[in-house]
């Protein structure tokens, strides 16, 4: 079940392991991605849109230490029909290892998709919407714990700014229950909070916090040589601190809400299929999916109560270590509305690095 158990969201993993043997080794790490998701969305939560393009990261990597290496190099993101570069980011990261299984990233981390949140609190867009984050990470991976903690400082203010400081501070822990021959059990833990304001800003400051949470448990069971099924339940929260009054910068329509979100999810090799039933009740997720929520990404409709039935079928692909590759379909019933939203995607993500060069004493 291993493979399969990162199914879907192993392919944006991008964490690279420290080798101690590359120690004083100079090398070019090349990371470059093609994208293509077309969302066929028809309601009153989020527009339809479609991404489809290359990004590239090119970087010097630099082992310093056995246990510390240093990237330096340029993001690019190009999307297809539009001239030139829609960004590019400056690349800088520190990445040390103070145990065995402790890793420490400052400057440029392991950002967006992997991070590997539930949909209903991280849309898959964000994979090249914004795939740069800055600030510091830690990661934790032993037998029983997987542990991710980061905190992406959005946006940075200097006296005399006029915008507000953003950052978010999240986790992803996942905690291995029981692990038996044929079967595991699993505890999963995940949180958000995204914070707007600094003192530094003019007045009036709007200061805000909202947060998003998530747990259950997740069963999972071989089938089969190939096979395998997963029954998994989650339970989902939303909550705001300090929120403005409606009408102003920063309001919400509600304080607080929640989710829960039952699936069953059946792979075979390559691929996999998962059914699922969502519900909400005044729930609100910045960085989360629309479809999911109780609030509209076009205007000021709301809907406290959300209910959907949906499904998904993915092909994903380790050609090698270097070349990964998901096709994949979902679709989003409302049962409210009766109406069938669904996109489709694909993505070829490609990693490698060159030897360059030995420094010696």
């Amino acid at each position: 079940m291993g493979s399969q158990a990162s199914a879907q969201l192993s392919v944006f993993n991008r964490f690279s392991p420290l080798h101690p043997k590359e120690y004083r080794n100079l090398s070019l790490r090349f990371e470059t991605s093609f994208f293509l998701q077309n969302n066929e969305y028809f309601n009153r939560f989020v527009e339809g849109a479609t991404g489809i393009g290359v990004y590239a990261q090119p970087t010097l990597q630099y082992y310093f230490l056995p246990n510390l290496k240093v990237n330096a190099g340029v993001f690019a993101l190009k999307y297809a029909g539009r001239n030139g570069f829609s960004q590019v980011t400056p690349i800088l990261s520190i990445q040390y290892e103070p145990l065995p299984q402790l890793d420490i990233v400052l400057g440029s981390i392991y950002g967006s998709m992997n991070h590997q949140l539930a949909e209903p609190i991280f849309r898959y867009e964000k994979f090249y919407t914004d795939p740069v984050e800055y600030g510091m990470q830690f990661l934790l991976h032993t037998r029983k714990i997987k542990s991710e903690l980061w905190l992406h400082w959005v946006h940075y203010i200097m006296p005399g700014d006029t915008a507000n400081e953003r950052l978010t501070v999240g986790n992803n822990t996942t905690v291995q229950l029981v692990q038996k021959k044929n079967w595991s059990l699993e505890l999963p833990f995940q949180w958000l909070i995204i914070h707007t304001g600094g003192q530094l800003a003019p007045p009036p400051r709007y200061t805000t916090t909202l947060m998003n949470g998530m747990s259950g448990l997740t069963y999972k069971q071989k089938t089969g040589l190939h096979s395998s099924l997963w029954l998994e339940q989650q339970y989902f929260i939303y909550y705001g601190a300090n929120l403005t009054d409606p009408g102003q910068p920063l309001s919400q329509p509600y304080k607080n809400g929640f989710g829960t979100y039952s699936k069953v999810r059946f792979n075979y090799r390559n691929f996999s299929f998962m059914t699922g039933y969502w519900y909400a009740n005044r729930f609100i997720a910045p960085k989360g999916s629309y479809l999911f929520q109780s609030v509209s990404q076009i205007d000021h409709y709301t809907n406290p109560i959300r209910k959907l039935w949906t499904t998904k079928l993915w092909y994903h692909k380790n050609i090698n270590n270097l070349l990964k590759l998901e096709v994949r379909l979902s679709t989003y019933y409302d049962l409210a509305q009766k109406n069938l939203d669904y996109s489709y995607s694909f993505y070829v993500i490609l990693n490698q690095d060159f030897f360059l060069t030995r420094y010696r004493h």
